[in-house]
């Protein structure tokens, strides 16, 4: 079990690690080049690949995705209730309880920790929280909800194709598949560079706030994962996969938002550096409690 999750928790740091060194270092990284890469290639390249590739089962498929709106739904609302009790902004704080990291570590995470299968599932849980950050995360921190974002999202129409070839059991010709697959490959190391280069450029200004939300964000996740599997009666991989990355920290893109908005970004900017950091703390025990999920 210690090599096992040694050897999904040691890339992890590493690749954050040098990309946190490089930026500390003032090295050239384009994080605005990177990011429209990572959102309008690598992306959709990986998704299409992934599911079309492995050809997982539409209903299994369904049932993450589910349980996934489920999540995201059960941290929603309990995490509105919280802050309504704690007296603290529902616009800037709202998103960090229920939008995880499950991009830039999530999807690293699962296809270290359960392979190819894994990944498939695991780009459903991220494709969910691309369209949830897109939609409600957007929404609340904006105060505006326009529905037409979405369509403007690459992930869609590659998720769109994907479920028509597996729908029609359409072969997909080997230059496509090659293609995709190159790539997809550059998604994870760049997703995990640009954490890195993220956490150089957040500060913490409120350590209690920070901390707490953090701590909650991280049980919140955990408690969401436990009783959607129960609720879906999810197994093996699938359960897995889901309470590994309902566990991620808050997503570093709600500090975009709360900049953009003028939403306490420096609060929020705490939030997620200290709840990565909690994140990397914990990190061997969630591999480990996800492996223990899976197995039961």
């Amino acid at each position: 079990m210690f090599t096992q999750i040694a050897a999904v928790v040691t890339p992890i740091f590493l690749i954050t690690a040098i990309g946190y060194l490089w930026a500390r270092r003032g090295l050239p990284f384009d994080n605005a080049t990177i990011s429209e890469l990572v959102m309008y290639v690598g992306t959709p390249a990986l998704v299409f690949h992934s599911l079309t590739s492995l050809r997982p089962e539409l209903d299994e498929l369904r049932q993450v995705g589910l349980a996934t709106v489920g999540v995201i739904a059960f941290c929603l609302v309990l995490g509105y209730v919280g802050l309504r009790i704690a007296k603290l902004s529902r616009h800037a704080f709202l998103p960090t309880l229920f939008q995880a990291n499950a991009g830039n570590m999530g999807v690293p995470l699962v296809m270290l920790t359960f392979g190819d299968a894994g990944l498939a599932l695991g780009v459903v849980v991220f494709f969910v929280h691309a369209l949830s950050q897109n939609s409600l995360g957007l929404g609340v921190s904006s105060g505006t909800f326009n529905p037409k974002t979405l369509l403007q999202q690459p992930i869609i129409w590659s998720v769109a194709l994907a479920c028509i070839v597996l729908v029609t059991d359409t072969p997909v010709p080997q230059w496509l598949s090659n293609t995709t697959n190159l790539l997809g490959g550059l998604l994870i190391p760049a997703m995990l560079l640009m954490l890195g280069t993220s956490l150089v450029r957040l500060s913490v200004s409120d350590l209690p706030q920070a901390l707490g939300l953090a701590i909650v964000r991280l049980v919140l996740g955990m408690s969401a994962a436990l009783c959607m599997i129960w609720l879906f009666n999810l197994e093996g991989v699938a359960a897995g996969v889901l309470f590994l990355q309902a566990s991620m920290p808050v997503a570093v893109f709600n500090f975009v938002f709360a900049d953009r908005f003028n939403r306490d970004p420096e609060q929020v900017a705490a939030a997620v550096l200290v709840s990565t950091l909690l994140a990397m703390a914990t990190l061997p025990l969630l591999v480990a409690g996800s492996i223990y999920v899976a197995e039961l």
